[in-house]
Formats: C-alpha cells, structure tokens, sequence
C-alpha cells in the first residue's frame, strides 16, 4: 500500500508522518529505505506491518512539504489518482483520438460557442440558441467521448476507476489521457469535432415542446469565458455572437424562474478562485459566486440532462443522477438549530428554499446543506430533490465524469455495463472522494496563503461550534478554530448543537455571529488555523 508522508528524521530511523489518509499512525523508515529523501520531503512509502508497528521504504519522492504544488501531488496520491497516465494508456489515447468522424449530421456552420472560466481545462459543452416564433430553439454540444472511448478498452476501465477528473489549483489530475481530454474531446474554437447534440424546442414559458438527439459535427465559433460573458451584461464590450448570447441569457432566466417555482432548492454557494503565478503556484484567492453567465450555462445544462433522462427511461445502462429528501427527522433537527440562532421556521422538503433565501447568510445556508442527504448515482430512477425533477441524469460533462460516458452509451444504445448498481456505487464513492481531496486542497492553500499574516485581524462569521471551541469562516475563505482556551471562563456547547455559551458571564457565540479575530497561528498541511477572538461585530 502507497501512503504519501511528510519525513521527519529522528536518529537511525526516519519517521513518515501520513498525510490525507485515514492511516494516522506513524511509519518507521530506515536509513536504506529512504531513496535520498530528506526530512521535510513529502514521499509516497510502501508499506507493511512489523512487529505491530507500521515500517515502509519510500517508492518515491514527491518534493519539499513546503511547496504547494508537491502537497497537491500527495492529495492525488490519498485517492489513487494521478496528474499522468501509464505509457500505454496514453499511446492508446492517441490512436483513439485518430478514429474517424464517421457519418455525422453537418453542423459546422451553426453559430456555437463555448462558455467557461478563465482557467478552464477542458471544454465538453457548448451551445447554439435561436429565437422563433413560440419560444426558443437551443441545441446543446456535448463531446463525443464514447466514439473514442470503447467500451472494456483498457482506456475504458482506467475511465471507469477514476470515476472522475479531480480538480486542485492550477492542476489537474484527468479522466482521460490529455490526447483525448485536452485535444480530441475538447470543443475548442475553430476546429471540427465529434459532438452528440440535444435539439430542443422551449416555450416562451420554458415548457420543453420537443427534443431528439443525435451524432453530430460541429465547430465552434468562439471560447468565451463567464468574465468576459458577465461583463457584456453588465454593459461592456460585446463578445463573439453576442446577439445569440443575449438569447441564451434570456431563455436562461425563463429556465431560472420555472426551477424556482417548480421547487428548487436554491443554496447559494462560494468557492475559492486562485491567482496563479507563473509556476501554477497560487499567489492570491477570491472567493467567488455564482453570476449570470455561470447561471446562464448552468440552467442549459440542467435542460439537456433532464431531456436525456426521459428519452434513455426505457433504454439500458445509464445511471441517474438521484437525490433523496431529507427526512422528517433531520428537518425537525434543523428547525431546533435555525431556532437557536434566533430564525423560527418549521423546515419542510418544499420551504427550505424560502428559508435559505430569508436567513441570508452563509452560515444559516451550510445549516441546511447539512441537514439534507448528498446527490448520487444510481440505476435506479428516483428523481432529484435539489432540482425538483423526476428525471435526470449527467450528460454534459463525459470528459471529466464516467457517468456521463454511461448515459452517452445509454442514449446510443452502446453496450451497457454488466454491473451497474457496482459501477453506480464506485463512482458515487470516488465523487465522494475526489470533493473531500478538493476541499482539503482549498483550506490547505488558503491556510498557506496566510502563512505570512500571523498576528493580523480578520473580519469572519462563527460557521460551527463544538464543545471544544468554534469555527470561523474568516474573510479569506479559510476556517480556523477559537479554543475554548482561548475564551474566558467555562465555555459549553448547548444542546442545540450551535451556541457555545458561558452563563457565569453572560457569553454567548451562535453560528452566524460575525467577530473579529485575531490569526494567532496557522499550519497549512494540517488544514488548521488558531484564532483567538478580539471582539464581537
């Protein structure tokens, strides 16, 4: 088994302290097994068990613990990915990504554009939208990775095991080889490629009047990204096919207000957004929501997988994508924390939209994602409770998702798996895994970003609380703890679960509470940061 550690060297043997794995107990490394490691090196070590101790030899080292680029390595390494492929694998890309076109429906002269950020490293989507007489004709491109990606290849199965590409700051670790995910498979401007489009006829009131799918060839237009996309609406410079743009955003807002009043749990969310050096190492972060232009392909995308997921109900192999509702039980857990923050509310699967919207803070809103279940995969049609549908599954995105492969095959009537509850399950697991290495590479570079501001202010909001002190989300996107320690007296948590409290004194911290604070400590690596509060906002 391949760990990846940090050395530290102590006398005739070394010790590798895991990282990013449930493995916590440290690995005796002798001098000869080091492989010229230092300490302070970040190694992948292959290990076994030795008279009730763990011992390992390196395999190989990663780099210095202290760049940012080497701890990312690692994380790929905690899931069993990687940022390169076998030598094979990728000779076999390249000769897919010779495969002919074939026989295609001709759609190189339809006007098509891709939207995406700035840093975006792969394009499987893109969009032709047109207005007509009683709504809006809106033909969605998808790559066409199943025409190269055959079914049991060796591609195929490395495909499969990955489940998905996993996405780090300014990296990557893909699905597929680069021939195919960079190249072949990637929508950009001004080159043919193999797409499978979704034609659909949308109402002016966003009702869906018709759809069909089919293999088509298209060539894109423009790459155009969300900045330059939100600009233009915001009134600034126009972006190729701006006109057809316009008609998208236009339909994108119909799409919006249908999904709001059909249902749909709206949860705003942030995410961090690095500036990157010429390296890729990050040097700066923003936190970053949603915009019209994210919206503006989002609500497309949620059209065509809804329209896939209807036209392959009765066909063989795909997977959907499902999403419980929350029990009666969490709900009612819910309402007792959002009562101890002071917002009175009897939480339902179909107000708790309304309420994320009338809180209006981030905290109340992680509250609620946490009461409900997480989104998943699965042969069976259950419907998706976030997007109040019947019907859905993930079609838009088969570069950097498997399922997606599968629901391509599916709608083909290619060759479905054998094992679909298992495929379901394992890819359900590496989402799982590949979003939890994601969000610790998050906290770790914000914390790293930081490392200089030990002893300065920070404006945050207390975003949990637990017996042994608080969270707080600071103004730069990461999450640090105030020990009880650090607070005066005999703080405990109530039985809400969310207000730290001292009734000697009268104290009081509910999650929600915004405080200004002081970075008294931070290390990276170990995704912590120690905080000690100045005063309350």
């Amino acid at each position: 088994m391949l760990i990846p550690a940090i050395l530290i060297r102590r006398g005739k043997y070394s010790i590798a302290d895991p990282l990013f794995v449930s493995e916590r107990r440290p690995i005796l490394v002798s001098r000869k097994a080091r492989k010229g490691a230092e300490a302070g090196d970040i190694v992948l070590v292959r290990t076994w068990e030795s008279d009730r101790s763990l011992r390992g030899e390196v395999d190989r080292v990663l780099g210095p613990a202290r760049d940012p680029r080497t701890v990312y390595d690692a994380l790929f390494a905690s899931i069993e990915t990687s940022r390169e492929f076998p030598e094979r694998l990728e000779e076999e890309a390249e000769r897919a990504a010779g495969t002919p076109a074939g026989e295609r429906a001709d759609l190189r002269r339809l006007p098509t554009v891709t939207i995406d950020g700035e840093d975006a490293k792969d394009f499987d989507d893109a969009i032709s939208v047109e207005r007509t007489d009683e709504g809006y004709r809106v033909w969605v491109h998808i790559a066409d990775v199943t025409h190269y990606v055959r079914p049991n290849t060796a591609l195929d199965r490395e495909a499969r095991r990955r489940g998905n590409s996993v996405y780090l700051p300014g990296t990557v670790a893909p699905m597929l080889p680069a021939a195919l995910s960079a190249d072949a498979c990637s929508l950009v401007p001004h080159r043919e490629r193999a797409a499978v489009t979704v034609e659909m006829e949308v109402s002016y009131a966003g009702e869906m009047k018709s759809c069909r799918a089919f293999r088509s060839q298209i060539a894109s237009d423009a790459r155009l990204t969300y900045e330059a996309v939100d600009a233009m609406l915001s009134g600034g410079e126009k972006v190729p096919q701006a006109e057809m743009v316009l008609v998208a955003h236009e339909l994108s807002r119909v799409l919006r207000r249908k999904a709001l009043e059909r249902g749909k749990l709206e949860l705003e969310s942030k995410e961090p957004e690095y500036e990157l050096d010429e390296n890729r190492v990050p040097v700066e972060a923003r936190m970053r929501r949603s915009t019209p232009a994210r919206e503006l392909i989002e609500e497309l995308m949620v059209l065509a997988n809804e329209a896939v997921a209807k036209m392959v109900r009765e066909r063989p192999g795909a997977v959907y994508r499902v999403h419980e509702r929350p029990s009666l039980a969490d709900l009612e857990e819910l309402g007792r924390k959002l009562a101890a923050i002071g917002f009175i509310a009897e939480p339902t699967p179909e107000n708790l939209s309304a309420i994320a919207a009338k809180i209006g803070s981030d905290a109340g809103r992680y509250l609620i994602l946490r009461s409900i279940p997480r989104a998943l995969y699965s042969p069976h049609r259950i419907g998706h409770y976030g997007l109040a549908l019947e019907d859905y599954v993930h079609f838009t995105s088969p570069i950097r998702r498997y399922s997606d492969v599968l629901v391509h095959r599916s709608l083909l009537g290619e060759e479905p798996p054998h094992d679909p509850e298992a495929v379901a399950d394992h890819i359900s697991e590496r989402e799982w895994q590949s979003m939890l290495a994601e969000r610790t590479a998050d906290e770790y570079t914000l914390m790293w970003l930081m490392r200089d501001r030990v002893g300065d202010t920070m404006r945050g909001t207390v975003v949990g609380t637990a017996s042994f002190g608080m969270f707080v989300e600071l103004e730069t996107g990461a999450t640090g703890l105030v020990h009880v320690s650090k607070l005066p007296g005999w703080w405990e948590l109530e039985p809400s679960g969310v207000v730290l409290s001292n009734p000697e004194i009268g104290g009081r911290y509910a999650v929600g509470d915004e405080v200004l604070v002081e970075l008294v400590d931070v290390f990276p690596l170990m995704q912590r940061a120690e905080l000690r509060v100045v005063r309350r906002l």
